[in-house]
């Protein structure tokens, strides 16, 4: 009798695990931006009130949140864990395109946020091609 094993038990794929570990980076940077320093990524940010300093703090915390998934995800090599994690941080960076084309927001940022998200979706569909 054979066994089947899935593609899920290889872990994940090598270029996957090296796009989170940038991304870990990247975040971990943010991280200290939003909740620290936002002037570096927003230069005319005023962070002077309340409802700014806890908007940046909390931004900040939320890209903590996903370090964290994305890294327990790495260490722990389950293809799934950064499936679900990277699906959540692709429906929020839609949302911060959305956002920012509102508001009028730094067209930069826009795209930069669009690059990390189509990278994202190509993580995405890596992973999910694994799971069949």
């Amino acid at each position: 009798m054979t066994t089947q094993t899935s593609n899920n038990d290889h872990g994940i794929p090598q270029p996957v695990k090296i796009f989170t570990w940038v991304l870990i980076c990247a975040g971990l940077f943010f991280a200290y931006v939003y909740t620290f320093n936002p002037s570096l990524a927003f230069p005319g940010a005023k962070i002077t009130d309340y409802s700014s300093q806890f908007g940046f703090a909390s931004t900040g915390v939320r890209v903590l949140g996903s370090v964290a998934a994305l890294l327990i995800s790495v260490l722990y090599n389950k293809p799934q864990w950064p499936l679900i994690t990277l699906i959540s941080r692709l429906v929020i960076e839609v949302g911060d395109i959305i956002v920012g084309f509102a508001t009028g927001g730094a067209m930069v940022n826009n795209i930069m946020i669009g690059v990390i998200a189509a990278l994202e979706l190509w993580a995405i569909l890596k992973l999910v091609r694994l799971g069949r």
